[in-house]
């Protein structure tokens, strides 16, 4: 029996944070006559404007297959039909790491677990985020950077354009993709970044 063709895809957006978070590389397979399964990543064609969207599958019945993002409270408003389903995400690369995507039974296991650790830690994020954003714009903590570890932006260029990456020292602190509206910093860095002189949004390459 073949393997199924691998192929890999930048993935861009938030809504399924914790899981996926912007700048992650994704590794996809074809389903070819698998089964689609309740729980399972999928890369499918949106119904609403064509473009490819990552979400996980919630239910899958005669009617078609229902998705949501892990980071989304509500159901996709479509029902896919499985030629609109390009393939299953079954690893995450990330920080030169390589993570295996759980799918079916454990996929909806960890999504549910993920999606209540992500909602405690929204909740947190949401009390102390007022004090955090006034002491990253007062610039206090830049002065304690060492120059050896002084926050510095390099680019590669993928096939849908330019990425930034924010770097300090050996760390990827913050990411910037083409099309994204703003820097993605990770906390608590962003106390150290002076975000408003970082480069604007990379531009798209023309297909």
């Amino acid at each position: 029996m073949e393997r199924p063709e691998l192929k890999s895809m930048n993935y861009i957006g938030t809504s399924m944070n914790p899981t996926l978070k912007p700048g992650d590389r994704l590794d996809t397979v074809p389903y070819d006559r698998q089964e689609i399964r309740r729980g399972d990543v999928i890369v499918f064609i949106s119904p609403a404007d064509e473009s490819k969207v990552v979400h996980r599958v919630v239910s899958v019945d005669s009617n078609g297959i229902r998705t949501r993002g892990d980071n989304c409270n509500r159901i996709d408003p479509w029902v896919l039909s499985p030629d609109q389903i390009v393939g299953r995400v079954i690893s995450v690369h990330r920080r030169n790491r390589r993570r295996r995507i759980f799918g079916g039974f454990w996929g909806s296991v960890f999504a549910g677990t993920a999606r209540a650790l992500y909602a405690i830690d929204s909740h947190t994020s949401i009390l102390l985020r007022p004090f955090y954003d006034r002491l990253a714009r007062s610039g206090i903590l830049r002065r304690l950077v060492p120059v050896s570890i002084e926050p510095r932006v390099i680019s590669f260029n993928h096939s849908g354009g330019s990425e930034l990456q924010l770097l300090m020292g050996r760390w990827v602190i913050g990411r910037r993709l083409p099309g994204m509206a703003r820097w993605h910093i990770r906390r608590p860095f962003r106390l150290f970044v002076d975000e408003d002189s970082l480069p604007r949004n990379p531009a798209r390459q023309r297909s």
